[in-house]
């Protein structure tokens, strides 16, 4: 009787112990994640405050140029224009030309990198007749590039502790419920790794937008007239297919003629039944008058 007492307060104990050690495991578990969602909330919802190399960061200054020069001739001034960009490693992204009786322009939107950005705008600006306007734009970026890098600091970090987590789920809820957070937390840093790189590229290279003119003397140029003969023949053609158009045209009505001529027939073929009546209708009298005469005349 005490062995069986014995034995079964052991497997109580034993019992117990593995109960307390799992759920020591959960709570664990569970306190880990909770940690990391609250992370994870307060990046979304609170500023990140600097960190102490962040707070070391080159200031990050993009500059755009708007100027407008007016040329001698278009032509020389854009080849010009090409050979001094590729000696400034610059690019065109984009241009707008525009050719009229009175002007040859031409906007084009210039990248160049920052370093050189002052000495290209200067170049610029010597190879024209006149310079119409000349505008340098800055935009200080800083503050926003410490903010995305600090993001992303952060954003890996909460990376981290949800893989931990993700090694020591024991549910398949739980690996679902992780990786999906996960997957948010992938994506926040794909966008901020993108919008850190479109930063570095707007500072790397400045942008130079570039209105270049060539004004043209207006002269008036009369429009060159065929001969006599080729108008009289153009005309006779036109007239010929002019004719030939409206005859096309009257025939697309033939249900049309068709119809009208049979009514036409019609009609007067019955005028000429009415005229045959009326004279056939005048020799009967005559002829009733003429024996009613002859009858008069024996009797007397």
């Amino acid at each position: 009787m005490k062995t069986k007492l014995l034995i079964s307060l052991f497997a109580t104990l034993f019992i117990f112990g593995c109960r307390s050690n799992s759920f020591d495991r959960e709570s664990k578990f569970e306190a880990e994640k909770s940690e990391s969602t609250t992370m994870l909330d307060e990046q979304g919802s609170t500023p990140v405050p600097p960190s102490e190399s962040n707070a070391n960061v080159d200031k990050k200054i993009i500059k755009t140029a708007y100027i407008s020069v007016e040329v001698l001739n278009y032509a020389n001034s854009r080849k010009l224009i090409d050979s001094t960009l590729k000696k400034y490693n610059a690019y065109i992204l984009s241009e707008n030309l525009q050719n009229t009786e009175t002007q040859i322009s031409n906007s084009i939107n210039i990248r160049v990198p920052a370093a050189q950005f002052e000495e290209l705008l200067a170049k610029l600006a010597k190879m024209a007749k006149r310079v119409d306007y000349q505008n340098i734009e800055t935009q200080d970026a800083t503050e926003e590039y410490i903010d995305v890098q600090s993001r992303l600091t952060n954003s890996r970090k909460i990376e981290q502790t949800y893989l931990k987590l993700l090694r020591k789920a024991g549910s398949i809820e739980d690996i679902l419920k992780i990786e999906q957070k996960l997957g948010e937390i992938r994506t926040d840093i794909e966008s901020t790794e993108g919008r850190i790189k479109y930063l570095n590229h707007q500072v790397d290279y400045s942008t130079i937008n570039l209105n270049v003119y060539q004004t043209i003397e207006y002269r008036y140029v009369p429009d060159k007239q065929p001969n006599f003969f080729q108008r009289l023949v153009k005309s006779l053609d036109m007239g010929w297919k002019g004719v030939v158009t409206f005859l096309l045209f009257l025939i697309r009505f033939w249900p049309f003629w068709l119809i009208l001529a049979t009514g036409w027939f019609g009609w007067k073929y019955y005028v000429k039944l009415r005229k045959q009546h009326k004279k056939d209708e005048k020799k009967r009298k005559k002829i009733l008058k003429r024996e009613a005469q002859e009858e008069q005349n024996l009797l007397h």
